[in-house]
């Protein structure tokens, strides 16, 4: 495993904006795990998956084909969106 690399603030707010487009696309249009957007998202899926903003789970322990944002990933896009909003 390669570890991530510290970045610079331009490429830190182009790392929030991935995030963003993610969860904004699962919340208003959730893809599915084999998507072309999925395949070309991975990187940003898998960190969001792995922090909970992101999950297939459609009811305990049943899980679907597509993304969908959680709880936390509703919050976590608002921040975002702030964050961008405020450093205009």
């Amino acid at each position: 495993m390669t570890p991530t690399e510290s970045r610079d603030t331009d490429t830190d707010l182009d790392t929030l904006i991935g995030f963003w487009i993610v969860l904004d696309k699962a919340a208003r249009e959730p893809f599915t795990v084999k998507s072309n957007f999925a395949r070309k998202s991975a990187w940003f899926i898998a960190v969001c998956s792995s922090k909970g903003l992101l999950t297939t789970e459609i009811d305990y322990e049943i899980f679907g084909n597509q993304w969908l944002i959680t709880e936390d990933g509703q919050d976590f896009k608002e921040a975002i969106d702030e964050h961008i909003t405020n450093t205009q």
